[in-house]
């Protein structure tokens, strides 16, 4: 199980930890990608700790940046990809927080306080793949082979410092399917807690649960833990048919991202709004226009849907776009084929015919339009949808 395959470790990695070693400083790689290196899945990315500082690593490396506010690190560059290689730290001496909750962590460590900190005992692991060797402290390598999520310390004193810790081991519950470190009812009884979590923080994280590949097996597991009506109240009674628009949609958020392509939250936002707000009184409501219906809905939702005021626009634009895709006129449409918003409407409007809320032949219009020459465009035109 301890097995790590270093050739899924990249040259650029190993040669960042080889030059901090040559500089009499530790170095490993940590936390996520150790775990999946172990389950033999690729890792995404690689973090490197160290005991090196920021100012000592950026003297080292002259393609390397600080950033940070919570806790300076540094960025090394390799082409387009970006290494994060942080110091060790430890618990800080003093507790304050920034303003969306988190609390400050700024103090240097060694490796030991570094494990102690960090959240589950399977994102406590570190490898040198220099020398072949870990440190697990905490045990996190059998955890991971018993599949086990562990908290470092009390699963309750860890929560109640920060309770998107909770989240986090519920997302990796969805993703690895590993076992939860605390019960149904404990994760009832701390749902209070979630809500004093900013809610740009709580956006943040709930795209954690639709952005990494297991969309859909996340819809299910909050459903289950009866916490998804505390995100999205208007799927608590949502039926999860696989040919729904929704599940649909999660299907095909995770095949995105198993092929590497990006997925817009904003696209993922709308298709999971999308049945709230055909459902509302708003929508329903005949003496309003398309915008003025959108405006009211995300109006009235405010205090009960966690998203980023950025993505709200876009959202509205999938939205309103969707009943010009049935004017097959000229103007209209060559209009629409150059909206900026057009590939993502185009790519909603998929999923509303494959879920058969609307008319498959439209769908299959607007594909072949955006594959046919002029000539074959103009037959189109006078054919319209059939």
């Amino acid at each position: 199980m301890n097995d790590i395959d270093l050739n899924l470790i990249p040259d650029h990695v190993l040669n960042i930890l080889k030059k901090l070693q040559k500089h009499h400083f530790e170095a490993y790689i940590v936390g996520g990608c150790i775990r999946d290196l172990i389950l033999k899945r690729v890792p995404k990315d690689f973090d490197i700790a160290t005991n090196a500082h920021p100012e000592e690593i950026t003297s080292i490396f002259n393609n390397a940046r600080v950033i940070g506010r919570r806790f300076k690190i540094v960025h090394i560059r390799h082409q387009r990809e970006i290494v994060e290689v942080s110091t060790f730290r430890k618990k800080p001496s003093q507790i304050s927080k920034l303003k969306n909750g988190v609390v400050q962590d700024n103090e240097f460590g060694s490796i030991e306080e570094d494990a102690e900190r960090r959240d589950f005992t399977m994102n406590a692991i570190f490898f040198d793949p220099i020398n072949v060797s870990f440190f697990d402290p905490f045990d996190g390598l059998s955890d991971i082979d018993n599949k086990k999520i562990k908290f470092i310390g009390n699963p309750s004193e860890r929560i109640k410092e920060d309770p998107a810790r909770l989240l986090r081991a519920i997302r990796f519950h969805a993703k690895l399917k590993f076992i939860l470190p605390v019960t149904e009812t404990e994760i009832l009884n701390f749902s209070s807690l979630i809500e004093t979590i900013p809610s740009s923080r709580i956006f943040d994280e709930i795209m954690k649960f639709f952005l990494t590949g297991h969309a859909q097996n996340s819809l299910l597991v909050l459903k289950k833990l009866n916490l998804i009506d505390l995100f999205f109240p208007h799927l608590e009674k949502h039926q999860f048919n696989k040919h729904s628009l929704l599940v649909l949609g999660m299907a095909n958020t995770d095949k995105r991202v198993e092929e590497d392509k990006t997925v817009n939250p904003g696209f993922l936002m709308a298709v999971l709004l999308w049945d709230a707000f055909t459902e509302s009184s708003f929508y329903k409501n005949n003496g309003l226009s398309l915008d003025a219906k959108i405006s009211s809905f995300f109006n009235a939702n405010k205090s009960s849907i966690f998203i980023h005021n950025r993505f709200v626009k876009y959202i509205s634009d999938i939205w309103r776009l969707q009943p010009r895709f049935l004017k097959i006129r000229t103007k209209s449409v060559y209009r629409l084929s150059n909206h900026p918003r057009f590939r993502a409407a185009y790519d909603f409007l998929l999923l509303r015919c494959e879920s058969k809320e609307e008319n498959i032949n439209v769908g299959n219009w607007w594909t072949y339009w955006q594959t046919s020459n002029e000539s074959t465009r103009k037959k189109l035109l006078s054919d319209g949808i059939k």
